[in-house]
């Protein structure tokens, strides 16, 4: 700790026995050893503090990781990431609402009614036609001048 060897500490003790005197000397060892068991009693203290106020500290640190793992939204995380300003956000809402107004002015309209009101009104909602896939379809029996197989390829210009 201080790194004083056995001969530094024999010439302190020479020069305390000189300067003390042998009869004063057991109570002053006495009296030394007392304030350093003080001194090491209050930095053992010291450090106790110390390390409880780590242990807060870590145990704050634990209780706001733990609020953010609660917090924790996967989609806003990434939505931030890929737009921290929020314009593609709201372009986005915009093309959403005009896509909405769009349908519904173009897919329901009322039939003219001929003057009469007998009862609830019908509404017509224009629909697409439901068509088939293209693989499903079975081919018309009669074909053109080139029949055609179903891979698309042209039987006539095949060599065997």
């Amino acid at each position: 700790m201080f790194d004083i060897g056995w001969s530094e500490m024999a010439v302190v003790a020479v020069i305390a026995l000189l300067v003390i005197g042998p009869k004063e000397l057991p109570r002053t060892m006495r009296t030394v050893a007392h304030w350093f068991g003080k001194a090491r009693g209050l930095a053992r203290e010291f450090q106790s503090g110390l390390d409880e106020i780590v242990r807060e500290t870590d145990l704050e640190d634990a209780r706001q990781a733990l609020k953010s793992t609660r917090d924790f939204n996967p989609s806003k995380i990434i939505g931030d990431t890929i737009d921290p300003t929020g314009g593609i956000r709201g372009e986005v809402k915009d093309v959403e609402k005009a896509a909405a107004a769009d349908v519904k002015s173009a897919d329901v309209s009322e039939p003219a009614s001929g003057g009469q009101d007998d009862g609830p009104k019908a509404t017509i909602v224009k629909q697409p036609a439901n068509v088939a896939p293209a693989h499903s379809v079975t081919p018309p029996a009669e074909t053109s001048a080139t029949p055609v197989e179903a891979d698309g390829k042209d039987s006539s210009k095949q060599s065997a």
